[in-house]
Parts: C-alpha cells; structure tokens; sequence
C-alpha cells in the first residue's frame, strides 16, 4: 500500500537574535528559489539603523578637513 506523501507548499521560519525576530515566508506553489516574503519586528529599545543613502554632497559637508596653508618663504 502506498501512500502519498504530501508535500508542504507554505511554510514559515521564525530566527531571532538579541535584536530582532525575522519571519521568513515560502510558498513553493509561487517560487523555489528562496522566501517570498521577509518581516523583521525589531525589539523595544532597538533604534533601527538608518538606511538612507548619502549622496557625494553630504559626505563632503559632514567632513572637515583641514585646509593646508601654504609656508611664507
């Protein structure tokens, strides 16, 4: 007698860390190449890190260099 063995299509994985706790969703019906859906739900007292990108203007503002000074001869 054989069985079918059913196959799970959705499925959830649950990894946390001292930071945050990501849910990773599968749904093989859609995709087998990897999750199709990824939520992090950060802790209390966690600041999320700030992910805007600085653009070559703001770089340069936020530097100080010193300005070189030419030697009296």
């Amino acid at each position: 007698m054989s069985q079918k063995i059913e196959k799970q299509t959705k499925f959830e994985r649950i990894y946390e860390d001292e930071y945050c706790q990501s849910i990773w969703k599968y749904d093989y019906s859609k995709t087998k190449s990897g999750p199709i859906s990824v939520e992090h739900k950060w802790k209390k007292g966690f600041e999320i890190p700030d992910t805007k990108k600085k653009t070559l203007g703001d770089l340069v503002n936020n530097s100080n260099p010193k300005k070189l000074q030419r030697l009296k001869s």
